[in-house]
């Protein structure tokens, strides 16, 4: 391993650490404004992943996101689409909690296209956090089952059964 690798690694450690503190007050916080400010952070590490894919796919797979989530609809979301049966769809929803309203963002993986299979996905309950890590996992959860797809055929779902999302 070269030196100029580890160090990198280093960089890439002490950023990670560094968003995650800025982060801790809108992952923390349960309020529609907190959640939001999330929801727009995830997107634009969603944008950047995307970018990611393009770079390495080039043409050969389409990847696109919609706009940005729109603070006045009344689900504010966005979704990633990964070739033309692969979609990633994240959503901010109200949930009630011993009376008073909690906002969570809530993440759906389609496959299959339209009337496809949709499983539920994110960090786990006891750790809720998001992070770039775990959404570049279901990005990649997501590309896994597009490359398994094309080798067994380009059916979904694929014949080892049903799949589910890194992190769900």
């Amino acid at each position: 391993m070269s030196h100029e690798n580890f160090q990198r690694r280093v960089a890439v450690l002490r950023d990670s650490w560094a968003e995650r503190r800025a982060l801790k007050g809108l992952a923390g916080a349960h309020d529609f404004d907190s959640q939001f400010g999330m929801l727009l952070t995830i997107y634009q590490w969603a944008e950047d992943a995307a970018g990611d894919i393009r770079a390495v796919y080039g043409e050969a797979l389409a990847v696109t996101s919609s706009p940005p989530p729109d603070r006045a609809g009344s689900a504010p979301a966005f979704v990633v689409t990964i070739g033309t049966n692969y979609t990633v769809r994240f959503v901010l929803t109200e949930r009630t909690r011993m009376g008073s309203p909690r906002w969570a963002i809530g993440v759906t993986v389609g496959a299959g296209g339209p009337g496809g299979v949709i499983t539920a996905a994110g960090p786990e309950r006891r750790n809720s956090q998001w992070t770039r890590g775990r959404l570049e996992d279901v990005l990649l959860s997501v590309l896994g089952a597009y490359e398994r797809a094309i080798s067994e055929g380009g059916g979904w779902p694929p014949a080892s059964g049903s799949q589910r999302a890194r992190g769900a």
